[in-house]
């Protein structure tokens, strides 16, 4: 922890809290796809085979290259050999994403999330504003590689991804008197808009002891505002616009800042004072919004004769 916030009166309620809400960062992403990054590195064993072409390119332009492939395809490209390996291992942008932020190339690859590169989702986690506000973007929207925060993602269309009937819904011939007029799903799959295939498991804010709700087959899931024009063309459920929307959490997990070129990360911390006054205990800040959410709320102390609750004392 870094000494400058230990350093802040009343510190000890400044904390991450265990909020879950059933998002990718918890479908068991280590089990489903373990990574063997450092597993094959044994300098004394001699490769046997090249990486073909590839090998005659300068070093600088072939980083350049492997840099702007999507995950998925970069994963494959690495199984082709030791070589292929060592290339895809070496590459400086890859290398932090693997120490730093493994679940999230483990989620990228099983939900075959490749609408982005890897430099791509390097610059977005290197952002800490949320795409769509101002406050800090703890989440990542793998669909389309956006950072997001809790309030926007739960309530926001354009986060709200589309199935493949919906999707194709607004892709529709215009030779439907041809015998070989394509069908809507066939321009929409030709369209190529950025999508996802999700992942088995329960998702959404648990409620009860089943832990959310379950989703039992993998579905496609397309980018709302990359299909739609206008992101009220479409109505979203009356009885569940928000939280208890599966769909919403499928392609949503825990994004850290990362600073310092890649030298450090920032996963933010919750206010337990914001439980109870000022704003709400949902925002998550980084250490330097922490700071100065301090600052102007001032130190977090214990409700007189309520004992486990906290609130902000009068700003210092």
């Amino acid at each position: 922890m870094d000494e400058d916030l230990r350093r802040l009166p009343g510190f000890a309620w400044y904390t991450k809290q265990p909020i879950c809400d059933n998002t990718l960062d918890n479908a068991q992403l280590e089990t489903r796809c373990p990574l063997d990054n450092g597993r094959h590195s044994d300098a004394s064993v001699p490769l046997r085979y090249s990486a073909g072409k590839l090998d005659q390119l300068p070093a600088e332009l072939l980083i350049h290259i492997l840099h702007q492939i999507d995950i998925p395809s970069l994963t494959r490209f690495r199984r082709v050999n030791r070589r292929a390996m060592e290339l895809v291992d070496s590459l400086p942008y890859y290398n932090v994403l693997v120490k730093h932020f493994p679940n999230i190339i483990r989620a990228i690859v099983s939900i075959q999330a490749d609408s982005f590169d890897c430099g791509t989702l390097y610059r977005t986690l290197s952002t800490k504003k949320c795409s769509t506000c101002k406050r800090f973007g703890d989440y990542l929207y793998l669909v389309d590689c956006r950072r997001v925060c809790y309030f926007c993602y739960t309530r926001q269309p354009e986060f709200f991804p589309l199935t493949t009937q919906q999707a194709s819904a607004f892709f529709t011939s215009n030779l439907k008197k041809q015998r070989k007029a394509a069908t809507s799903r066939q321009i929409l799959h030709a369209a190529k808009p950025p999508s996802v295939l999700s992942l088995p498991g329960r998702y959404c804010t648990a409620w009860g002891s089943d832990g959310g709700n379950l989703a039992r087959k993998r579905i496609r899931l397309y980018d709302r505002r990359s299909v739609v024009h206008s992101l009220a063309e479409i109505d979203l459920p009356t009885l569940d616009k928000t939280t208890r929307e599966p769909r919403r959490f499928m392609a949503i997990i825990t994004a850290p800042y990362l600073l310092d070129s890649g030298r450090r990360v920032d996963w933010g911390y919750f206010c337990s004072g914001c439980k109870e006054k000022t704003r709400h205990f949902r925002i998550k800040y980084t250490k330097a919004d922490l700071l100065e959410h301090f600052a102007r709320y001032g130190r977090v102390e214990e409700m007189p004769r309520i004992p486990g609750r906290f609130t902000h004392a009068t700003p210092i």
